[in-house]
């Protein structure tokens, strides 16, 4: 699979099902207050499982490459966000984003750069 096709797709994929499991829950009446907690595990999974995915391809530079993942899928995940902002799908304010949604994506670079660094020592303590 092509890499920037894999990292971008990838990267909708880590917007996406965050995006969708809270959506959906948002609606229940005992899920508000957990709001926070459930996008949280959402996000820690989706960008695990799709960091493992896109590091098994991967033979040199993973400090480098964890870091291109991280601002490559917080980008996007800002994006699309925006979209559903501006066009309405999203009854947040940008404001109430910035301070409720943005901080989370702070977990997408301690996944993928964490991912990079360890294996980095591993390929080190290997040679």
């Amino acid at each position: 699979m092509n890499r920037i096709l894999k990292l971008v797709g990838y990267g909708f994929l880590v917007w996406l099902i965050p995006t969708l499991i809270t959506t959906a829950l948002i609606y229940l009446p005992f899920t508000e207050s957990l709001f926070d907690i459930i996008s949280a595990l959402a996000i820690i999974i989706s960008v695990a499982l799709f960091s493992y995915l896109y590091f098994k391809d991967v033979t040199t530079n993973f400090i480098k490459e964890g870091i291109i993942i991280a601002i490559t899928w917080i980008i996007i995940s800002i994006i699309f966000d925006l979209i559903m902002i501006i066009v309405g799908v999203s009854h947040t304010s940008i404001i109430d984003y910035a301070l409720r949604v943005v901080p989370l994506y702070v977990i997408i670079p301690a996944i993928t750069i964490g991912y990079g660094l360890q294996l980095d020592h591993n390929n080190k303590k290997n040679i």
